[in-house]
């Protein structure tokens, strides 16, 4: 299954399980073309599911599945080439949207409930209360706050990512990472050396890192902690492992 397939497939399921609202009755669909160029893409709060691929195209293709209410809420806004999304069509009513942007589209603003899946974005800086945040592909460093979910990254220069309640998944990450969560667990894997900052308030932390020469700082409280004994520890070095488990294992291994 290709990745691209595999997002539409977790989004789809995030849907079906969750749902919006409760939101119950007809389902309307709406397939838009838009010539403006896209270039940041703002979600405004409220619930539904939102996916987002993008091309090398200049055009921006939207798909508006809405259930339940009447519809006449759920619309989007142009603004030179911002294309905000309204995700809250009223009462007894979810929106989901599916996305084609052009290349670089950089993704930003807020989501009360529901699932989010992102492919080969430009930056990104979300905060969802309640929802999956799957993130296959940025060319910028991506920032996302989840309240109670999971949050799943992958090819990104660098991450900032914290999460109340699920676990967090960064891999393939090329840059710096700082990683919270309070309950969940940590999986880390960077394909360069780079400075990490990660902790678990209850939960495992599990870092995978390339050769190379690491300053490490570990801790933890109630579990235990293994080393790989191969890497290099070097006080100097600028790629700082500040990890922390208060109440779980730590594992840190070379890939």
């Amino acid at each position: 299954m290709s990745r691209t397939a595999a997002l539409i497939l977790a989004v789809a399921s995030v849907a079906a399980l969750a749902g919006c609202d409760g939101a119950v009755g007809a389902k309307m669909t709406f397939a838009d073309t838009e010539k403006t160029k896209i270039t940041d893409i703002v979600l405004s709060g409220g619930s539904g599911d939102v996916m987002v691929t993008t091309g090398n195209v200049t055009e921006t293709h939207i798909k508006r599945t809405i259930r339940g209410g009447n519809g006449s809420a759920a619309a989007y806004r142009i603004s030179g080439g911002t294309l905000t999304l309204t995700t809250d069509c009223g009462f007894d009513c979810s929106i989901s949207y599916e996305i084609q942007a052009p290349t670089g589209v950089k993704v930003s603003g807020n989501l009360r409930s529901g699932g989010v899946a992102l492919t080969d974005v430009g930056p990104v800086d979300l905060t969802v209360t309640s929802g999956d945040v799957m993130i296959d592909g940025s060319s910028a460093p991506v920032k996302v706050k989840a309240t109670s979910g999971s949050v799943t990254v992958s090819r990104a220069p660098g991450v900032t990512l914290e999460a109340t309640s699920g676990d967090l998944v960064a891999r393939e990450i090329s840059g710096p990472v700082d990683a919270r969560v309070t309950s969940g667990n940590l999986d880390l894997q960077l394909v360069r050396p780079a400075p990490v900052t990660a902790s678990v308030s209850s939960g495992d932390l599990m870092l995978m890192v390339p050769e190379g020469r690491y300053r490490i700082s570990e801790h933890t409280a109630g579990g235990d902690a293994e080393i790989d004994s191969a890497l290099i520890s070097d006080p100097d070095s600028p790629n700082v492992l500040d990890l922390r488990a208060r109440s779980g294992d730590l594992t840190v291994g070379i890939r």
